[in-house]
């Protein structure tokens, strides 16, 4: 599995990112939706990955990707991460379809330490 994120984006996520160590889970909500197929993505930050998490290559090294592979069938193998130059939210997309626009990551870090 690939994504291609587009500077805006990039920068988005570093912001977010900041210094602290972290990784960018794509993840696959279906709390609410009713049925699995339904879910929506959505972007959190993440201090690590778990054990069924597999890597989603990039053209951007700095940042990691992490996506649970049981969810890897809801995606295409080829994504886009995209937004405009100064939004705050990110756009998913694949040459065949948009998976969700006005997706604004979710640092869950500090949420994970608490625990």
């Amino acid at each position: 599995m690939k994504i291609k994120v587009n500077k805006a984006a990039e920068e988005l996520l570093k912001e977010k990112l900041g210094d602290k160590p972290g990784v960018i889970r794509l993840f696959y909500d279906t709390e609410g939706c009713g049925c699995v197929v339904s879910g929506v993505p959505a972007f959190h930050i993440v201090s690590n990955p778990e054990v069924l998490d597999i890597t989603i290559m990039s053209n951007v090294p700095e940042l990691t990707f992490i996506l649970d592979g049981s969810k890897a069938v809801f995606f295409e193998e080829e994504l886009i991460l995209s937004t405009d130059p100064g939004d705050r939210s990110l756009r998913l997309s694949s040459n065949g379809q948009h998976y969700g626009m006005y997706l604004f990551p979710k640092d869950t870090r500090l949420q994970e330490t608490q625990d």
